[in-house]
């Protein structure tokens, strides 16, 4: 009888270890997940664009010139001035607020929340709702000619080692959910990472291609993930993980 206690204990003891490494799991990816991919704008909020030359304009988004799903310039309206468009090979950040901000808006408490991990400097900005664009030099599914595009950066937390950047035409695989709101779509199929100077197209399927490249100059990450199975659920997991181990 007293082994069988012992047993139980042990089991019991076991299956609460794991509910508790599965229930972390789970927090970690909502301090990790991305923004959600944004592809109209608030026309009637305030928006803000910093120009190369360090200029800097407030003012309303009247359209977007898209060229493969990416921001190739910006119909921009100053109070008391005519429409004109900037292109985007001028602009070094634009900032500005999705068309759904009321809905947005609830997740305030939600990105507060994930300030403390990685580059604080744009989260004033972004706990407001603005969706964060920033100038890239870029090749397209890794095949086209580098081209400059304003590219929508959506872990701006935790980007300081290594930004995603979204790919508009990519595929969803599963969802986050804050309340009745979902976060991104959960992860999609495909995004553009930068590490230092190299932008990459990385998708679900070549994921592995590029891992240790990204990741395992670190020893404290190689350490903790070399012996694990690598998911590609778990992409913002990594790069936050790789940010504080760095």
């Amino acid at each position: 009888m007293k082994k069988i206690k012992i047993f139980a204990f042990l089991f019991l003891a076991t299956g609460l270890a794991c509910f508790s490494q599965e229930e972390n799991l789970k927090e970690r990816e909502k301090q990790a997940a991305f923004n959600p991919t944004n592809t109209s704008f608030a026309k009637k909020e305030i928006s803000y664009i910093t120009l190369k030359n360090g200029d800097k304009i407030e003012g309303y988004i009247k359209g977007i010139g898209w060229k493969k799903g990416q921001v190739k310039e910006v119909v921009f309206e100053v109070s008391g001035e005519k429409k004109k468009k900037i292109p985007a090979s001028e602009i070094s950040e634009l900032y500005a607020l999705p068309s759904k901000f009321g809905q947005l808006s609830k997740m305030d408490s939600y990105f507060s929340d994930a300030t403390k991990w990685g580059n604080q400097d744009v989260s004033d900005v972004v706990n407001k709702g603005y969706t964060c664009y920033t100038i890239q030099k870029v090749s397209l599914k890794n095949k086209k000619a580098e081209q400059e595009f304003l590219m929508q950066l959506v872990n701006p937390r935790f980007s300081k080692e290594i930004s995603v950047f979204s790919d508009p035409w990519a595929k969803k695989t599963s969802s986050i959910g804050v309340g009745s709101l979902k976060l991104a779509g959960g992860i999609a199929k495909s995004y553009y990472l930068k590490k230092g100077d190299k932008m990459i197209w990385i998708t679900k399927g070549n994921f592995m291609d590029y891992f240790e490249d990204l990741f395992y100059d670190n020893d404290k990450f190689k350490t903790k993930y070399s012996e694990r199975k690598i998911k590609w659920s778990l992409l913002g997991v990594y790069i936050l993980d790789y940010t504080e181990f760095s």
